[in-house]
């Protein structure tokens, strides 16, 4: 199996479509069969059911497929100190972040930085809040900007406050609370709540639930979802309170949604920036300086 091909396995688990898949990496698709076979018996296991369309992969697929991502970004990052080597230029500053509030956070540095290094090559990878430790611990990237509680109690890494702040109440119209300028927290644990799922949001889906019982409640979950666009249409259209940072703009949505402040809640979010106590990138020291 030659790495490099990874990304043919990537791509096809993600599309579930051979002849996309095929197009997409520019090859045909009988070679792109003859590969997903070699790598099926080559591991004596079934990685998709092509009995239905889109195809659909296995649980064994679906390890190779987690496996793959991490494997093809250590060689994707090889192949760059290998040419970083050649050229003797400033390494690359890879950065991984897990939504749109951390990038608000992480800009205002961006730019100082870029000021002072305008040669200087930022990589961005967007990545789920539950990668973020494994990004970090496996040196898949250099610096992740996300919310602390994946990686504060990591005691190989360092972290830099970017942002704090607190969460807001995400209310559709409609609602029976959706005109009001303040939520208490006795009226907001009446009702209903959606969260990102755990898969998505790792240790911080735990955390919210700790801070509910701090502020003294037992909260009625009663669906989760693993994108920021199906809980914003589930809040509108099913009647669901959500939760999401002050600092989060939610105008794509127009009126049809509003986030109000929560009276008394223990909510709170940190934006940090992560990275390896032992990571000897100097892109990074000299972007570390200007937080």
């Amino acid at each position: 199996m030659h790495i490099d091909k990874l990304k043919y396995y990537i791509d096809l688990y993600e599309c579930k479509n051979f002849t996309e898949t095929a197009k997409k990496n520019f090859i045909s698709q009988a070679a792109l069969s003859q590969f997903i076979s070699s790598l099926e018996k080559q591991f004596g296991l079934s990685l998709f059911d092509r009995s239905q369309t889109p195809i659909k992969p296995t649980a064994a697929g679906t390890s190779l497929y987690e496996e793959s991502k991490i494997l093809y970004k250590q060689y994707e990052y090889m192949l760059e100190r290998m040419d970083r080597i050649k050229t003797e230029s400033m390494p690359a500053l890879r950065i991984a972040y897990s939504s749109p509030v951390d990038i608000q956070a992480l800009l205002p540095i961006v730019s100082r930085f870029k000021e002072s290094y305008p040669d200087a090559e930022l990589k961005l990878n967007r990545i789920t809040l539950k990668e973020a430790d494994e990004y970090i611990s496996k040196e898949l990237c250099d610096l992740v900007v996300s919310f602390s509680t994946e990686f504060i109690d990591n005691k190989h890494t360092k972290f830099k406050v970017l942002k704090e702040g607190r969460y807001m109440a995400v209310v559709g119209k409609g609602h029976d609370l959706f005109d009001k300028n303040v939520i208490t927290t006795e009226e907001l644990y009446k009702y209903p709540l959606i969260m990102l799922s755990k898969d998505v949001i790792g240790n911080l889906y735990d955390k919210m639930l700790e801070r509910v019982k701090e502020d003294g409640f037992k909260p009625m979950i009663e669906k989760t979802v693993d994108d920021i666009e199906s809980e914003m249409f589930s809040i509108i259209t099913d009647g669901f309170i959500g939760f999401a940072p002050e600092s989060q703009s939610l105008s794509d949505f127009g009126d049809s949604i509003r986030m109000i402040p929560i009276d008394g809640s223990s909510h709170k979010y940190c934006i940090a920036a992560c990275y390896l106590k032992e990571n000897t990138n100097q892109t990074l020291k000299a972007f570390l300086e200007l937080i």
